[in-house]
């Protein structure tokens, strides 16, 4: 079972136990912010694994043009569902085939990098840099550490899915060798109760004017 059958398996308890989290999660909401302010006038931001489109719909709420790509047609469905009017599609992180170059002003891409190989991130930075127009920027946000966990079953439902860990220095060098500026790093511990207990990492870059 591949990675986009297993979310089409969980995508409606997904948008229900998920979709207002970032109510919750005023470090990530902040985040997002300045994402807004550092893409400016430069075009779209895109929410690349976008689940339900909670991001893409914080995005829009706040002034920037939005619009989001999933794996999963279950969670398209949702993310269309739950946001009228915000363009969503779907799409294989790793290719974004059909997208045409320089389609965006900028990607968050909030732990959907956690479901690509290590020896896959790197060609899936560089389609992020491929769709980016000069300048733009890209907030990556993921787990930090060193491990793999793997579920086969999640709420109720048979699924295969891998979430990944990545380094801060490993995911630096990723992005750097797809041809990205490196612009801020930062790290915080878990919000008690509201995620996973892991400590979250995230990644502002720039793809060079």
């Amino acid at each position: 079972m591949d990675t986009g059958t297993s979310y089409d398996r969980v995508a409606a308890e997904y948008a229900r136990r998920i979709y207002g989290e970032l109510a919750h999660k005023p470090f990530d909401r902040k985040l997002l912010d300045w994402l807004i302010e550092k893409v400016a006038d430069r075009g779209v931001i895109c929410d690349v694994g976008c689940g339900p489109g909670q991001v893409a719909r914080y995005l829009h709420d706040h002034g920037a043009r939005a619009c989001g790509v999933d794996l999963s047609a279950g969670m398209v469905a949702e993310a269309e569902r739950l946001n009228p009017g915000i363009p969503f599609q779907q799409a294989d992180m790793r290719t974004l085939a059909g997208i045409p170059d320089g389609a965006y002003g900028g990607i968050a891409a909030f732990y959907s990098i956690i479901h690509v190989p290590h020896v896959e991130v790197v060609g899936a930075l560089e389609s992020f840099r491929r769709v980016l127009v000069p300048g733009g920027r890209v907030l990556i946000a993921f787990h930090a550490g060193d491990e793999t966990r793997h579920l086969d079953e999640w709420w109720g439902e048979s699924v295969s899915l891998d979430f990944i860990f990545f380094e801060r220095e490993q995911m630096k060098g990723y992005l750097e060798t797809a041809g990205f500026t490196l612009e801020e790093v930062i790290e915080r511990d878990p919000y008690p109760e509201v995620e996973v207990n892991t400590r979250r990492a995230y990644v502002f870059a720039v793809k060079p004017e």
